[in-house]
């Protein structure tokens, strides 16, 4: 089997929340993952943000920094970054033969993708001899496999219902699963809550020997904004001199309030929001900072609380009298895609005055979005896997539109 085939085949095994199998690999590897220091990010939303400030931080103040985030919008060579610049596609296939190499010894052991990618990037590190890393947990955070490096600081950005069927029905159990990633003697830097059963739980976390630094964001701060804010008590509470401002002006990280200049007269607004929090986030800063927005396409994945999800959307296409909503389904995401047919059932109802346009792909839904918005914004939000669709679609899917460094 070649070896990208083989990394596809293991899809198939879906999510484990399980650390055996990764310890095992990680120890047949010579423990890639100790061969530097490594800030651990875990939460509901934002992470990919600071994350992606926080390694440009490192990078621009002369510190090879690898970044190591999931999932990816386009290709999966995305979630591995060196200062920047994600590995080559002969690199990923060179160190993902020697994953195999390892996974082959007996006992045989067959990762999940997402390990599959986590290990690839600790022996890239290693072997590339990274002096700093930045983690982003990918499901949770007690029994992730991220939870394994060698972290001298964590993380917690906002938190919020998401994976019920995996991480708990509540706030708390979900807040559980993903303060876990604190360590003893490690500072643990977090996002204020007003939730204080979860406040509570994230202090607990820690051991005796450290303490939770609360980073209290403005209510009026972009979402970027609070990244840089947070980013910057993560430095302070290592007892490191720098700041994140200027690396956080030249950090872009695609998808996540990107505007595109598609023609003179059509800018397209991209942003992934992949739950309710998130896209109450994103509402409100598209109300207050952009205008001009004619034409939304809108395609998810299943939701903890659909109507919760929408009501954002509801609320701000009733505002601005939006004519015309573009409905679609993201393509090739490891999360099944809600139908067109239950989004606009749920919709119409709210927004009678709105033309709906059911387009299953997501192609067919930028080519009709583009011939509605003659003059002004078209708006895509939703799923990661729909704002990934698109940037393929206007063949933005390659390393240089990918990178996250500007300078």
């Amino acid at each position: 089997m070649r070896i990208l085939e083989w990394l596809e085949s293991l899809k198939i095994q879906g999510m484990k929340l399980e650390l055996e199998n990764t310890v095992e690999l990680l120890s047949r590897m010579d423990e890639p993952q100790n061969k530097f220091p490594s800030i651990h990010v875990a939460g509901s939303n934002g992470k990919g943000t600071i994350c992606s400030i926080l390694a440009n931080t490192f990078t621009l103040n002369g510190i090879k920094t690898g970044l190591f985030t999931s999932p990816h919008l386009c290709n999966v060579e995305e979630r591995i970054r060196i200062d920047g610049i994600q590995i080559s596609d002969s690199e990923f296939l060179f160190t993902l033969e020697k994953l195999r190499f390892f996974c082959d010894i007996k006992p045989k052991i067959e990762p999940t993708y997402y390990e599959a990618t986590f290990l690839v990037a600790m022996m890239y590190f290693s072997e590339s001899g990274i002096q700093r890393a930045i983690i982003e947990t990918g499901l949770g955070g007690r029994l992730d496999a991220t939870r394994l490096v060698n972290a001298d600081c964590c993380v917690l950005t906002r938190i919020s219902l998401e994976h019920t069927d995996i991480l708990g029905n509540t706030l708390l159990e979900i807040a559980t699963e993903k303060s876990a990633i604190a360590r003893p003697g490690v500072p643990l830097v977090s996002i204020w809550t007003d939730d204080f059963a979860v406040r509570e739980q994230i202090t607990k976390s820690v051991s005796s020997s450290t303490f939770v630094r609360w980073y209290k964001p403005d209510s009026t701060q972009k979402i970027k904004d609070e990244a840089i804010g947070l980013a910057n008590l993560v430095l302070s509470s290592m007892n490191l001199s720098m700041t994140c401002n200027d690396a956080a002006k030249a950090t872009l990280w695609p998808g996540r309030m990107q505007i595109i200049q598609y023609s003179k007269e059509l800018k397209i607004l991209l942003d992934c929001a992949h739950n309710s929090s998130g896209m109450f986030r994103a509402f409100e800063e598209i109300s207050r900072y952009y205008v001009g927005v004619e034409t939304i396409i809108l395609g998810c994945t299943k939701q903890t609380n659909l109507h919760l999800f929408l009501q954002p959307v509801i609320t701000y296409v009733k505002s601005l009298g939006i004519k015309n909503i573009i409905l679609t389904e993201p393509q090739g995401g490891r999360t099944e895609s809600l139908s067109v047919e239950v989004l606009f059932q749920k919709l119409s109802f709210e927004l009678s005055e709105v033309t709906f346009y059911n387009e299953i792909l997501p192609s067919n839904a930028l080519e009709k979005a583009i011939s509605l918005t003659k003059n002004g914004t078209l708006l895509c939000i939703g799923s990661l896997y729909l704002i990934g669709n698109i940037f393929s679609i206007l063949e933005r899917d390659d390393a240089k539109s990918m990178s996250i460094l500007s300078c």
